[in-house]
This record gives C-alpha cells, structure tokens and sequence, in this order.
C-alpha cells in the first residue's frame, strides 16, 4: 500500500506528467502522420523557407545568441542562479524546488517524447550542426518557458498590482517567444515543434505551481495540522475584511467555499471603517468567541487586528490585500487568495512577537505593529506615494516618492537602546524592524526574526554619492558585520549602523514624519519602541517552522501577574489592572530583567 506521501506524489505530479507525454506525443503524431500533407501543417515549409530568405548578419548573430542562451548549459547555469536568488529572497525551500523542478520535470517530458515521436527537420539551409532528424518537437524554447515562466509565476506570486504583474509576465514571456521564432529562423524547427514546446512546458509550469507552491501542495497537504473541538463542533472563523481592498462578491464567495469544503462554519463577515480600522471588529469577533481571525487587508488592517489579538491565543491568518503585505512576505505567507485562505484553515500556528508605541500624550493609547516602525525618510516615502499608482503598480509606487526625498535634510536623532546610553546621529531615517525584508527583498534588517524576542534597529545615514553608493552595496549584499565605533567625521563612510534590544528610544531634534506598518501616524519628535514577546499567534503554510520554544516562554520581557485583558485584548499587570499603570511604563515595563543590546556598525 502506497504512503500518504508517495500518493500525493503520484497524484499530482507523476500522473499529470504522464498524463502531458501522452497528449503532447500524441498531437507529434498527429502532426506527423495524420495531418501530415494537410494544411496547416503542409504550409510550414513554406514559412520556414521564407525566414531562409530573408536572413542577414544581424538576426543570424541575434538567433545564436538566443539559441545559445536557452541550449542546456545556459538553462541549467540560469536555473541555478535563479534558484539561489529565490531562496535569498523568499527564505522558503518552495521557490528554489519549483525553479528546479520545472526545469527537470520539462527535460523529462522532452526526452520521453523524443522517444516516441520522430520528424525530420525543415529542409533548408540551417544554421546550427543538427541532425536531420529530432525536431519534434522544439527543447530549446521549452526549456526557455520552462525557467523564464517560471520566474513569472514566481513574481506574479509576490507583485501585488495588477500593471506590475503583467509587466513582469509578459517581459518573462517574451523570452521563450523570441527563441521560438529563432528555432524557426535558422531552419532547426517547424512553428508546429514551437507550439508543442509551449504547451508542453504550460502544462508543466501548471503542475509543479499546484505541487509546489500551492499550500495544497505534496509537501504541506490538508489534514497535516488536524484541529479538534470541544463536542464535535465545526470550528468558525472570524473575516475581517477592508472593502476598499477585497469588495468582490466572487472573492467572499471563494472564501466561503474553501471554509466549508474544509469542513468549517460559515465565516462572521466583519467590515472595517474609516472610524474602526480593524481592533474593534477584531474585538467583537472575539466577543463571538470566534476560533480564528482572518483579516483580508493591507499591512494597516492587519496591525489593527494583530494588536487587539495580542495575548488572547486566537491565532490570525492573512489574505494579503495591500501594496506591501510586508508581514505575509516575511512569514512566506501566500499572495493568491485560495492559497492563504487554505493556510489559513490547514496551516500551523507560529508565535511570533509584537512592538508597541508609547502614545505621545500621557493619557493617549499604545499602539502596535508586525513588521517595523519609522521616523524620517521611509516615513516620507510612503506618507507621498501617489494611491491610484499604488493601486496600479504596487510597491513601486514608493520609488516614486522616494525619489522626492532623497536630498532632504539629514535629522539630528539620540537613540537610547535599554538602559545604554545615548546616541547621537545624523540620519535619513530610524528603523525599528520586527522582521528585515522591505519591498522588492531589500534587507535593511537582514538580522530580524519575528520570534527572536528582539527589535532591529536601523540607522540609515548615507552622505553624498559615496556614502549613498556605500549603503546600496551594503543594503543589496545584506551584509552585517561588526566594527568599532569610529568618530563623527569618518561616519560618513559608515552610513548603515545596526543595533538591537528590547526597548528603543528614538528623539529628533524637530517633528519628523514617523509610520507604523507603511501607514503615516503623524510627524513628532519620539518613537519609544517597546517589544512584547511572542504576543500574537499566525497562521502559517503547514511544513515551516511553528514555534521557537524560546520565544514563547517569556511572554513578557518580565514576570507578570495577569489578572485581567485590557483594551485591544493586552494582557495587564496585577498594578496596571488596578490602575496604578501609566503611559510611561506601558505593558512592557522593567522589572529587573538583564536587558539585551547589541551594535553593529556598517
């Protein structure tokens, strides 16, 4: 009796891959036998031998370069290097497999073929040492689709806009186009043995994204995290929607269907507002006694709900939904709604820690986020990103307003890390980072863990076109080193300085523009940063890592008597429950505990 694995496996891979030889040998001998001499395939030649006639020096060297990029050695060194940058980028074992899987699984398809199906090659003059035989049908263009779609596939996984999407996709495309047409315009192929590449390697692309990529995949099917409730009841989950950035009846319904199939209730479908962004219908989800929230948003949506479910132990999935889906690509969450819905009801729950702002007034609220806190440039930047070009292109929308802010006036800021002392700095922009990927993979805090029970801090100080040359290099490499500290006048030439610990004091000289999560909160003088260990539970793709004992068991930076939940679901000290807790102390205040620091200067 077959494993589950090994049936998993043959049903979604070995089986459709036999399934792919079978119809693409099937339609070689179609072509080759019963159509053969019937138009269209009778007016190949014809077209073949018009692309011989017109040949010239330029598209001869054009069509070898092409062909010389997609012949075995190139596609296997190309695998290769896009796999490593896959990896780098997604820290997930998925996108290199799928990379090289693809590849593989196309040769395999390719070869099997050739077996099967045997066709001379156009006659007229080539251009490359073939034989006169094997050219049905094209491995160069399938090889082409094979690793150029599947870095389309890769990105359009990632790129939220829809404008950037197919950009990428058709860039991607072109590719196995252009070496189609070459195969084509040296005489080594007929437009048939092109098309039956591309089909080919579609359907191979198709298989390994639903075996690989999709949570549904071999490696991470439904049932790998089983969930039971108390007397048989079907578990509910709690939807808590932006209507701005999920409004399709299509999409709920979608939602609706996948929580059913997987054997839940029907959803509590709760909508955000201009006046509730997501804590308080969070709180009423909550109230419901709901078994799990998931917010169908953007980065602000999220934070939102993530603060009210601080220390309540009901996990959060999410439907990415925003132009930075910063947290869900750090967590390897995934983009496509099917697919994170379907993590959110089969995945693993992971702790993973919260930051939390000190409000300015003493009277006012903390407030919370996942993925980091900013004061100064990053703050500019997305405070001026023009919404309709967000909403169009995605995170590139940033790099527009970025560049509006590049020349200004560097801020005078003291940072204070635990109880260290002071530190003065000239800088762009102050980072406090929960996790270390930005937009487009850029690792400012290439340390950061989400579970480590630690802030990241970054200082970001380039000066002139070295220091900003400097600090690209470094960002671009994600290189980390440690250094002595060096005086004022050489820092130019040291523009990124990290540092860490469990509380950060940030002051500038005058208001500055500050964020939380790529949402503006306001220009002012002070970011005091405090970070609340393994405070939120996420739903994360089955197969990754779940827990890290150490951050789980300090749920506090100090030993807490909790006694009640306070407002946004935080749990309280005995004193802060009877009223004796102050804005200043906030949830995470001292209680003697050895506080951790660590610099790095780069």
């Amino acid at each position: 009796m077959l494993t589950t694995e090994a049936g998993r496996f043959l049903r979604r891979i070995a089986l459709p891959l036999a399934a792919t030889v079978l119809v693409v040998a099937g339609l070689g001998l179609l072509v080759t036998r019963a159509l053969d001499g019937v138009w269209p395939v009778s007016a190949e030649d014809g077209l073949v031998r018009t692309f011989a006639d017109h040949r010239s020096d330029l598209w001869d060297a054009v069509s070898r370069v092409l062909s010389v990029a997609s012949g075995a050695p190139a596609v296997i060194a190309g695998t290769l290097i896009a796999a490593g940058l896959a990896l780098a980028a997604y820290r997930s074992w998925r996108a290199p497999l799928f990379l090289v899987g693809t590849v593989a699984a196309q040769t395999l398809v390719y070869l099997l073929v050739r077996m099967w199906v045997d066709r001379d090659r156009p006659a007229v003059p080539r251009l490359d040492d073939l034989p006169g035989d094997g050219s049905y049908y094209s491995g160069h263009t399938g090889a082409a689709l094979a690793l150029y779609g599947g870095i389309a596939v890769l990105l359009s996984r990632q790129l939220t806009g829809r404008v950037g999407v197919w950009v990428w996709r058709v860039l991607c495309l072109l590719v196995p186009l252009a070496v189609g047409l070459s195969r084509i315009y040296r005489g080594d192929n007929h437009p048939s043995d092109v098309l039956a590449a591309f089909v080919s390697a579609a359907a191979v692309l198709a298989i390994m994204d639903a075996a690989v990529l999709s949570p549904k995949s071999v490696w991470g099917g439904p049932g790998g995290n089983p969930r039971h409730y108390a007397h048989g009841r079907m578990p509910r989950a709690a939807l808590v929607v932006n209507p701005i950035k999920l409004d399709s009846a299509d999409d709920r319904a979608r939602i609706d269907r996948i929580m059913s199939e997987a054997g839940w209730a029907p959803p509590l479908w709760l909508e955000t507002t201009v006046e509730d962004p997501g804590a308080g219908v969070t709180r009423k989800a909550l109230a419901e006694g709901v078994d799990l929230v998931v917010v169908a948003g953007g980065d602000g949506t999220v934070r939102e709900c993530a603060g009210a479910l601080a220390g309540t132990g009901v996990p959060l999935a999410v439907v990415p939904s925003g132009t930075g889906n910063l947290l869900a690509r750090n967590l390897g969450l995934p983009i496509d709604l099917a697919d994170a819905v379907h993590v959110a009801v089969h995945g693993r729950d992971r702790h993973i820690d919260l930051g939390g702002i000190a409000p300015d007034e003493p009277d006012g609220e903390w407030r919370y986020f996942t993925a980091m806190a900013g004061i100064g440039l990053d703050a500019a930047m997305v405070a001026d990103a023009p919404d309709a070009l967000k909403k169009k292109v995605g995170w590139p929308a940033y790099a527009v307003s970025a560049g509006r802010h590049l020349r200004d006036a560097r801020m005078r800021v003291t940072l204070r890390i635990d109880d260290g002392p002071p530190i003065k700095r000239r800088a762009r922009m102050v980072l406090v980072g929960n996790v270390g990927a930005l937009q487009a993979g850029m690792q400012l805090l290439p340390g950061a863990e989400p579970d480590d029970g630690l802030l990241d801090v970054v200082v970001f100080a380039p000066y002139g076109m070295t220091g900003w040359a400097h600090a690209t290099v470094r960002v671009i490499g994600r290189r980390r080193r440690d250094v002595p500290d060096v005086p004022p006048r050489q820092r130019r030439w040291r523009p990124i300085e990290h540092f860490t610990g469990r509380s950060v004091e940030v002051e500038t000289a005058r208001p500055e523009p500050r964020e939380l999560d790529g949402d503006p909160i306001g220009p002012g003088t002070r970011l005091s940063v405090r970070v609340r260990p393994g405070a939120l539970v996420v739903r994360v793709p089955d197969g990754r890592v779940a827990v890290r004992p150490e951050a789980r068991a300090e749920p506090f930076p100090v030993a807490l008597d909790v006694v009640e939940v306070g407002p946004a679901g935080l749990a309280l000290p005995a004193e802060a429950a009877a009223g004796g807790g102050t804005a200043e102390a906030g949830p995470w205040a001292d209680g003697g505990s050895a506080p951790r620091h660590d610099h790095k200067n780069i």
